[in-house]
């Protein structure tokens, strides 16, 4: 069978389109022309026209591309706030790069992929060590939608619909969270934080109820602070609600695990583990709970179980939550999840080992103390919360403008710091500062010196 496709210079290689499919897609959206859907992006940041025309060589297309790559900006990074910039061991791009694992899918027929499963349920195991949880899943979207989810796994095992929230957790969680229950019965309520940055236990107390079906506190928080999950843990158990504990899995080679203050419920960020930056994404949200959770926990489960003739194998379990098996009756309508990257971290994990996962903790707190010890004594900064542990990230509160600053250090080929001013919680004139173990002292120093003269 031939098939006929219409292609021209113009179309992508695996969505090809004629003229007619392109201008019904432009009078859907109600936009007159290609040059009317882009005019958003200034001129000056629009690609030329690539001169690839007559056809070349692959040497000399690679050389072509590589002087334009070149002509790129590397940026040192110093600004975080949920994606962060860390090193990826070579190991982890060799094994995800193999091919049975580049395009894999947990798949719907589990026992066709044993290898797919097998690297799943080895995740899954890293995962609830990490965290002291019972149970993971196969991991979800991002860390926004795993805090979404946490909340809706809450809501149906609690019967009760209030929802607290600290102000502490990232503004995007929130924002995901709030999204996700729209249109539900629920009631969302967000909790101030302290002066010292940090959810008060008097606080917590004096709000959360017999009606509460979760406590939802993040830790790092938002501006790099450590709470202290054990005495907030006490006050969410007290009410018998849910504790949801959102985490930096990093930061867990050096603090408390959940499950050591006895959280419910934990999930949080992958990206950190092994997956790139990527502007943003795609990453993976993991997602860990107590036994007693299981049944009602979203997303994929990958089980260890014997054939008939007693040999190990995997297999999907727990199907029934997955909206792909009784879509009215599902928990969630998540029915796939990130393999490939949980995969990398995966790896990540096999490469570091418990001593170098905790070593790698410990380099992110040193660097960011060295860095936070230097800021803060420079004229025209100080330290928003002096006293507080934190893990890589911390508030810097400054007298000078915000702008120039980043400005400033953006012409020296530096990320500078996150503006907080619109972050609520007393945060104006801060800036939110991140280093992590890729920043050396001499990129430290430098930053330090251009801080100085601003």
């Amino acid at each position: 069978m031939i098939i006929k496709i219409n292609i021209n210079r113009d179309d992508m290689d695996y969505t090809p389109q004629n003229q007619k499919d392109k201008r019904q897609m432009l009078e859907s959206i109600g936009v007159g022309n290609i040059d009317e859907l882009f005019k958003i992006i200034p001129n000056h940041l629009k690609a030329k026209d690539l001169n690839i025309s007559g056809g070349k060589t692959e040497q000399e297309l690679l050389n072509y591309f590589l002087n334009i790559a070149s002509k790129n900006k590397k940026l040192i990074s110093f600004r975080g706030a949920g994606i962060y910039d860390h090193f990826i061991p070579s190991l982890v791009g060799e094994i995800i790069g193999r091919s049975e694992f580049w395009t894999a899918y947990t798949p719907y027929q589990a026992e066709a992929s044993q290898g797919t499963l097998q690297a799943v349920f080895e995740y899954q195991s890293l995962i609830c060590a990490l965290t002291g949880m019972d149970t993971s899943n196969a991991s979800l979207y991002d860390g926004a939608t795993a805090a979404a989810e946490a909340v809706l796994l809450a809501l149906r095992v609690s019967g009760k619909n209030r929802i607290l929230i600290s102000s502490g957790v990232h503004p995007e969680y929130i924002q995901t969270v709030k999204t996700y229950l729209a249109n539900s019965k629920a009631k969302i309520e967000i909790i101030s934080l302290s002066d010292n940055g940090r959810l008060d236990k008097s606080t917590l107390d004096s709000l959360i109820d017999d009606n509460t079906a979760a406590v939802v506190i993040q830790s790092p928080n938002y501006f790099g602070v450590v709470e202290d999950m054990d005495a907030l843990s006490s006050a969410i158990k007290g009410k018998n609600s849910l504790f949801v504990a959102i985490v930096n899995p990093l930061s867990l080679g050096i603090f408390k695990a959940p499950g050591e203050y006895n959280a419910d419920i934990a999930v949080g960020e992958g990206q950190v583990l092994g997956a790139s930056m990527s502007a943003g994404g795609a990453t993976f949200g993991f997602m860990a709970v107590k036994k007693s959770l299981e049944w009602k926990m979203p997303g994929r489960i990958v089980g260890q179980t014997t054939d008939r003739d007693g040999k190990r194998g995997f297999v999907l379990t727990l199907q029934s939550r997955e909206q792909h098996i009784r879509r009215e009756k599902a928990t969630s309508n998540i029915c796939t999840n990130a393999s490939l990257n949980a995969l990398a971290t995966c790896v990540f994990f096999s490469g570091w080992g418990n001593a170098g996962f905790s070593n790698l903790a410990e380099t992110n707190i040193s660097k960011a103390r060295y860095a936070f010890t230097k800021i803060k004594s420079l004229d025209g900064f100080k330290a928003k919360f002096e006293n507080e542990t934190f893990f890589n990230e911390f508030v810097i509160e400054t007298s000078k403008n915000i702008k120039k600053i980043n400005k400033v250090l953006l012409r020296n080929n530096i990320l500078g710091p996150l503006d907080l001013s619109n972050a609520g919680d007393g945060s104006k004139n801060c800036l939110l500062f991140c280093v992590t173990e890729q920043r050396t002292e001499a990129e430290i120093d430098r930053l330090v010196e251009l801080l100085a003269k601003i």
